[in-house]
C-alpha cells in the first residue's frame, strides 16, 4: 500500500462496519469515565489534541474522558502503560509516529505496534516547520545543507525524542541530502524549543503552532513545511520539495488505540464516537487552532496506515539510514 493512496483516503469517515444506534445502546459502554493516556508532558501538539479528542468522546459518549500524562522513551512508557492496561476499552492511548518507529529503532525491547495495541480510529494530521535560529546564519533549507556539509558537526537539530516527527524529517533531510546533522533528543517539544529560542540548537522540525509563532515574532526563521502541499494559515512557506528536497515529507499523526483484546462492539463503539465528534465545526476548529487538519480513519483503514509506515521505516532502518538514533545533548 503505497503512502500517497492511504493519506489520500484520510478525509474519509468510518465504514458501513460502524455500529449503528441501536446497536450502541444495547452495549452498555462506557459505563465509567475512560483514561485517555499521552506519552508526552503537557503543553505540547500530542496533548493539545488530546484535550480535544477527550472533549470529543465525551460528549459523544456521555462519559467523562480524563487525560492522563505520561511522558518517557519517546512515548514508549505511555505505551507500555496502555499495552497492560484490561482489554475493556477503558485505558487508550493517544499514538503518534513514534509509537510505529520505535519498535524499528528498538526492535529487541519494543513490540512491533499492532502486536500490543489495536487501531481505533485516527484524529488529525499536520506537517511540521523546519525553523531555525538566526545565529546560524541561513536562510532556507539549501543553505542549511550547504553549511553541514561545509562544517560537519556544527549543525544541531532537536527533536521531541527519538522517533518523534521532529527527529524522523531530520533523518529523511539527512538521508536526501547527504549532509551531517547532529540529533538533540529532548524530553518532549517543550524543552526542545527552549533551546532553540536560546541558539543551544541551530534548529527544529517544530509543530505549527509554536514554530510558525516564533518565525512571526522574529525569534526564528521558518524555511519550510514537511507536507506534500503549502499549509493553508502560511501558504509564503515552502515545502521541503519546494526548497529542493522532495523525498522528505513527513506528518505529524494523531491517533488513538486500545490494548489488544479489546471487543471489536467497544472498539467500534470508541470509533464512532471519535469520528462522530469530528465532523463537528467545534472540534474542526479546535483542531485548526493548534494547526492540526481533523482526519476521521476507522480501525481497519487506520490499522492498514500503521503497518504502511512501519514498513517504510523498517526499509529506510535496513539501509542504515536511522543512524545514531540517540543522539547527543549540546555542551
Amino acid at each position: 500500500m503505497q503512502r500517497r493512496t492511504i493519506l489520500a483516503g484520510l478525509p474519509g469517515i468510518l465504514g458501513a462496519g460502524t455500529l449503528g444506534r441501536p446497536a450502541l445502546a444495547q452495549l452498555g459502554f462506557p459505563e465509567r469515565p475512560l483514561r485517555l493516556v499521552v506519552g508526552f508532558a503537557p503543553g505540547g501538539p500530542t496533548d493539545l489534541v488530546a484535550r480535544v479528542a477527550a472533549r470529543t468522546m465525551s460528549a459523544a459518549l456521555g462519559q467523562t474522558v480524563v487525560v492522563e500524562n505520561r511522558p518517557g522513551a519517546s512515548g514508549g512508557v505511555a505505551a507500555g502503560l496502555v499495552a497492560r492496561a484490561p482489554a475493556d476499552g477503558y485505558t487508550l492511548l493517544v499514538n503518534v509516529v513514534a509509537d510505529v518507529v520505535n519498535p524499528v529503532i528498538e526492535p529487541a525491547t519494543r513490540e512491533p505496534l499492532l502486536k500490543s495495541l489495536a487501531p481505533v480510529a485516527l484524529v488529525g494530521t499536520a506537517p511540521n516547520v523546519l525553523v531555525l535560529h538566526p545565529s546560524l546564519g541561513a536562510n532556507g533549507v539549501a543553505e542549511v545543507v550547504e553549511i553541514a556539509k561545509r562544517r560537519p558537526g556544527t549543525v544541531s537539530y532537536a527533536s521531541a525524542g527519538v522517533g518523534t516527527v521532529s527527529h524522523l524529517s531530520g533523518v529523511l533531510l539527512s538521508a536526501v541530502s547527504g549532509a551531517e546533522m547532529i540529533h538533540v533528543p529532548y524530553n518532549g517539544t517543550a524543552a526542545a524549543q527552549t533551546d532553540l529560542l536560546t541558539g543551544r540548537i541551530s534548529m527544529m522540525f517544530d509543530n505549527l503552532d509554536n514554530g510558525l509563532s516564533n518565525a512571526r515574532a522574529g525569534k526564528l526563521k521558518a524555511v519550510a513545511v514537511t507536507g506534500q502541499s503549502r499549509w493553508f494559515a502560511a501558504p509564503e512557506v515552502p515545502t521541503m520539495a519546494d526548497a529542493g528536497f522532495p523525498g522528505s515529507e513527513m506528518l505529524s499523526v494523531f491517533g488513538v488505540m486500545a490494548p489488544v483484546g479489546t471487543p471489536t462492539p467497544i472498539v467500534e463503539r470508541l470509533a464512532a464516537g471519535l469520528v462522530e465528534g469530528s465532523r463537528t465545526e467545534a472540534t474542526r476548529q479546535s483542531l485548526h487552532q493548534i494547526s492540526i487538519e481533523p482526519a476521521s480513519m476507522g480501525p481497519a483503514e487506520y490499522g492498514g496506515y500503521i503497518a504502511a509506515e512501519t514498513a517504510r521505516w523498517e526499509a529506510l532502518a535496513a539501509q542504515g539510514r536511522l543512524g545514531e538514533a540517540a543522539g547527543r545533548r549540546p555542551q
